[in-house]
């Protein structure tokens, strides 16, 4: 039920495929957080924090990486 919230979510200055950039910005959190938290059941609104918290961590460790090499 989440994927629609993700895909129509506000993604404000960043890049659809920008994790990096959407997993810091208030207002792709806040649009996707709102619409899970009205569309799915509770289970499901767990499912996708988990799942958004994985790819968040992700996100940073690839950019810590990077950094690192430059």
């Amino acid at each position: 039920c989440g994927i629609p919230c993700l895909t129509n979510a506000d993604a404000g200055t960043c890049s659809p495929t920008d994790n990096t950039c959407l997993c810091k910005s208030d207002a792709y959190l806040r649009s996707t957080t709102s619409c899970i938290q009205s569309s799915c059941s509770a289970a499901d609104l767990a499912t996708a924090a988990g799942l958004a918290q994985q790819l968040c961590k992700a996100a940073v460790r690839v950019l810590s990486l990077l950094d690192a090499l430059i």
